[in-house]
């Protein structure tokens, strides 16, 4: 840790006096070698995949130190810095710049850190500028839970990501939860061996992050599908209980089913288990990531589940249509996802809950009424319920008409939203009048990035 802070006092002293030694009256162009030497900085500082945010917390706080920046909030996950108005700007439009450093992959994080660091200090006359970041491990934002609202109120926010294109985001999608149930009374089971079949997994992942590298299988459906394939091929055995866990809002990390099988299907059943498994194995090997997934013998239940339960919970693992619903063929665009966020057998009762997220209304309820329509067929009741808007923007305020006006939009329907989780989704719920936009950007376009916020953070453009 000294080692790496030595190698960080010298890079940041070096950045600081490379923007306040230029004399190049054209400011773009001094900006963008500020921002060069920030990333080469960075670049230099963080050479391994993983640091902890606590090593780039110490690598911010020198570079704000080196550049006369104030460190408004040092959290565990999240920090603050200030560049107060400009003399004679105090009454100008605030504005928050929100970016993440990612603890699992940090060269990540280059781009927009640098773009940040840099915007933080672009304009000469401006009114209050903060720039947030917080931690994000994979696909868990941990850091925008702990910093405190104070920090994110403001008249303008701009949360700045990476992506395939350059995009503003003016909303997120619209949620909804619904749920499949019905209940039975439990029953006696006449098979002979009871079978735990449980399947664990990383516990954070975003079940609407539908890149390759990041699909990890959900737990129920995994354990679902394969009593499901069991049961089409005739498989003999009884249900007793499928219970899942999940932290709010992400994929379930585990999945637990009791079942008790004839002894003349334990065999077949246990080899159509190795299938299943091999199958999952070959997927977590893609993903690089840790499973368990196991089928052992266990304690015979007191009773099972009903037929009716059992048939109908079968008959959902088999027609339920999860993860991309809607989408369009040519483009790619995703407008409508779902996934299974719990199952429960308490008291032989079933409860199965979805989580639904779509660009807009319509796609939302196109796909509740199929929901409606599977539930029908599998003879359980169906409850659907909208949340709304996650979070939305002003779309006539200078922040998204200057936004939308510089960086080209092909259509509301198609660019505006995002199915993808953000740091907006949390600030929506704590400060819901929030005026924000996430601005996503090709790396290689991250100088007009610069040039972009730099101009909106002058007070002029702002009136």
């Amino acid at each position: 840790m000294k080692r790496l802070l030595f190698l960080i006092i010298s890079l940041v002293f070096t950045v600081s006096f490379a923007l306040s030694g230029c004399g190049d009256p054209d400011r773009n162009s001094e900006l963008s070698e500020f921002m060069s030497s920030n990333e080469d900085a960075y670049e230099t500082a963080f050479t391994e995949e993983t640091y902890s945010f606590t090593d780039f917390a110490e690598y911010m706080k020198t570079w704000a130190k080196a550049n006369s920046v104030e460190v408004a909030f040092a959290g565990e996950h999240s920090m603050v810095l200030t560049n107060k108005a400009a003399e004679g700007y105090k009454d100008e439009p605030s504005c928050v710049l929100l970016c993440s450093f990612n603890t699992e992959d940090s060269p990540s994080s280059k781009a927009v850190i640098a773009t940040g660091q840099t915007a933080l200090l672009g304009p000469t006359e401006h009114g209050d500028i903060s720039l947030a970041i917080t931690e994000k491990a994979g696909t868990r934002y941990t850091g925008i839970d702990e910093l405190p609202t104070e920090y994110l109120s403001c008249d303008n926010l701009i949360n700045l990501n990476t992506g395939n294109n350059d995009n503003i985001l003016t909303s997120g999608p619209v949620s909804a939860s619904c749920k499949f149930h019905n209940n039975g009374e439990p029953k006696q089971t006449t098979y002979d061996q009871a079978f735990e079949i449980t399947m664990s997994m990383p516990e954070y992942t975003d079940p609407y992050d539908f890149v390759k590298e990041n699909s990890y299988p959900n737990p129920i459906g995994t354990i679902g599908g394969f009593l499901a394939g069991s049961k089409s091929a005739g498989k003999l055995f009884d249900i007793a209980s499928f219970t899942s866990e999940q932290h709010k809002g992400y994929t379930p990390y585990y999945a637990k089913a009791v079942i008790v099988v004839d002894s003349n299907n334990i065999e077949s059943v246990k080899s159509r288990f190795e299938k299943s498994y091999g199958n999952i194995e070959e997927k977590f090997e893609d993903l690089e990531a840790e499973f368990e997934y196991t089928m052992e013998e266990t304690e015979m239940p007191e009773e099972v589940l009903s037929d009716d339960v059992a048939d109908n919970l079968i008959s959902l693992m088999y027609t339920l249509n999860t993860g991309v619903c809607q989408q369009d063929e040519e483009s790619g665009i995703i407008y409508a996802a779902s996934f299974l966020k719990s199952i429960s057998t308490e008291n032989a009762n079933l409860r199965l809950d979805m989580g639904i997220r779509a660009r807009g209304e319509s796609y939302l309820d196109s796909l509740s009424a199929e929901y409606e329509t599977t539930a029908g067929l599998c003879s359980t009741e169906y409850d659907f319920t909208n949340n709304g808007r996650i979070w939305t923007s002003d779309i006539k305020s200078s922040l998204v008409t200057f936004f939308t006006g510089c960086v080209p939009q092909q259509s509301q329907a198609e660019n505006a939203v995002s199915l993808r989780k953000y740091e907006n989704d949390v600030i929506a719920k704590a400060l819901p009048d929030q005026n924000m936009i996430i601005y996503t950007f090709e790396k290689g376009d991250r100088k007009t990035v610069l040039e972009n916020i730099t101009e909106f953070l002058d007070p002029s453009v702002q009136k």
